[in-house]
């Protein structure tokens, strides 16, 4: 997204009242009206809706399952478009006309040999919900083995061919975008989007653990994990990132130009037994 559609003040997330537990949590307890008490993995989070603090239990259980390494086969991001190119040349989503925020989007891939749920997963940005956030809340939906979806930011956009919605996946891949399949966030407002400046973008589990997230510039909120599941990316003004390799070990380079374009929705990079990519550099 263009920086004159950035918000520039953004409130920061509320902190959150959690107690560390003992050997005996119920120790932990401390004697105030409460609405609840739940331990997880030794915390004591006090959910204090009933005093009148205005903290839900949702969000504390939240921050805590997104440090949570999730296992078994994962997707992961394999391609970013931040900043969208100027001109023609700028229409990734394939409607006719090049737009600064509809036209931005996330890969998505999975590696494995085995299909994933995405149903309750999402994909958000680092803005808080109440301050112009990106989300994207996964329908029912199987992402097979070896398949890539893509999904647009989609404000002022018409998507050709098959589109899915958080309300429902799409009704086959889109061969507009080499079969993969293709969702909408369908946006309706200019100030969300990602910020060239800075920014990141985060894959999640129903459950809220982190499985892929990507950082470019600085941005001002930190992301939610800072190990392996944390990529920087290199900046670009005219161009998508991609994986180099469809795997963990494929770092992100500038896409490189193919057939007069810098992006590539739907086209995952090789698999991490093939060779790299040859990219050019973003001069």
């Amino acid at each position: 997204m263009e920086e004159s559609s950035r918000r520039d003040e953004r409130p920061k997330a509320e902190s959150e009242l959690t107690k560390q537990g003992s050997q005996d949590p119920a120790l932990q307890c401390i004697p105030i009206p409460v609405h609840s008490c739940v331990v997880v993995d030794q915390t004591i989070i006090l959910a204090v809706m009933a005093a009148g603090l205005g903290l839900a239990p949702s969000a504390a259980l939240a921050q805590n399952s997104e440090k949570a390494r999730p296992g078994g086969n994962l997707p992961i991001i394999t391609e970013v478009l931040y900043a969208v190119p100027k001109g023609e040349a700028g229409d990734a989503s394939q409607d006719g006309s090049r737009h600064a925020t509809g036209d931005e989007f996330v890969e998505i891939h999975n590696p494995s040999d085995t299909p994933i749920r995405l149903a309750g997963w999402t994909i958000t940005d680092r803005n808080a919900p109440d301050a112009g956030q990106f989300l994207f809340v996964f329908p029912e939906f199987r992402l097979g083995p070896g398949e890539t979806l893509v999904l647009f930011n989609g404000l002022d956009q018409t998507i050709p061919g098959p589109v899915g919605t958080a309300e429902q996946p799409p009704a086959k891949p889109n061969d507009k975008f080499n079969n993969a399949w293709v969702f909408t966030a369908g946006n309706t407002s200019s100030g969300v989007g990602f910020a060239n400046s800075g920014d990141w973008v985060c894959l999640r589990t129903a459950q809220g653990e982190v499985v892929s997230c990507v950082i470019w510039g600085s941005p001002d909120e930190k992301p939610p994990v800072t190990d392996d599941r944390l990529i920087t990316l290199p900046k670009t003004s005219r161009a998508s990132t991609q994986r180099t390799l469809a795997g963990l070990d494929g770092s992100f380079e500038a896409h490189p130009t193919v057939a007069g374009l810098r992006y590539s929705p739907g086209t995952p990079p090789p698999p991490a037994a093939g060779r790299q990519l040859v990219v050019e550099s973003d001069r």
